[in-house]
């Protein structure tokens, strides 16, 4: 078990250390608790080395930044777009 203050994407961090699984509670933004799920064999050290190095990427922002490129390539606005696909 590790806790952490940091951003963390779990998937992201689950995927940093093979897809092994993890679970987590981040009800306190301060004290986020991770920790192995059941089956796993990630270490505490494994774990808290890859928390220690974790840099988290929001994907939702990460989305929004790629179609707003996509869009200025097309060199059409968003209501553009979704006039297209009406």
């Amino acid at each position: 078990m590790a806790t952490t203050s940091k951003n963390i994407n779990l998937r992201q961090l689950d995927n940093e250390l093979g897809s092994k699984g993890l679970v987590a509670n981040f009800t306190d933004p301060n004290n986020k608790i991770i920790l192995p799920a059941e089956n796993s064999n990630i270490t505490e050290t494994e774990l808290q080395n890859a928390i220690d190095l974790h840099i988290a990427i929001d994907e939702e922002a990460a989305k929004a930044e790629a179609k707003a490129a996509l869009l200025a390539q097309l060199g059409i606005t968003e209501e553009q777009a979704k006039l297209l696909l009406s």
